[in-house]
C-alpha cells in the first residue's frame, strides 16, 4: 500500500478523489454515493485535499477497517492489488489529457495561421 501511495505522491495524484476511487476499486467501500460521501468525510480535516499525506490515508484506512470489523492488514492487501491498476488508469488519463491538449493547440495554431 505504501509503495503505491508513494507513486501517487510522485505523480502528484494523491488527492482525495483518487484515494476514494482507489478505496472503491479495492472494495474497501461500496460503489454507493453514501459510502463515497462517508469516506470523503474522513478526509475533511486534511490541509490540502489535492495533497493527502500517507499518515492521513493510513488513519482513514484504519477507521474504515475498524468500522467494518476487518484488519488494516486485510485492507492493505486489497489496496496493494488495486494500486497498480489505479496508477495505470491515472497515467493513461494524464497521457490522454496531454494528447487532447496538444491536438487542441495544434488546431488553434492552424486556425491562427490561416
Amino acid at each position: 500500500m505504501e509503495e503505491a501511495f508513494n507513486k501517487l505522491v510522485g505523480a502528484k495524484t494523491n488527492n482525495v478523489d483518487n484515494l476514494v476511487k482507489w478505496m472503491k476499486d479495492a472494495k474497501l467501500i461500496d460503489q454507493s454515493k453514501e459510502a463515497e460521501e462517508k469516506a470523503r468525510k474522513l478526509f475533511e480535516d486534511v490541509k490540502d485535499d489535492k495533497d493527502v499525506d500517507l499518515n492521513k490515508f493510513k488513519q482513514v484506512v484504519s477507521k474504515l477497517a475498524e468500522e467494518q470489523k476487518k484488519t488494516v492488514e486485510e485492507f492493505s492487501k486489497m489496496l496493494n492489488i488495486e494500486g497498480p491498476k489505479l496508477l495505470s488508469a491515472i497515467q493513461a488519463g494524464v497521457a490522454g489529457a496531454a494528447s487532447a491538449a496538444s491536438a487542441a493547440m495544434t488546431a488553434a495554431f492552424k486556425d491562427a495561421t490561416k
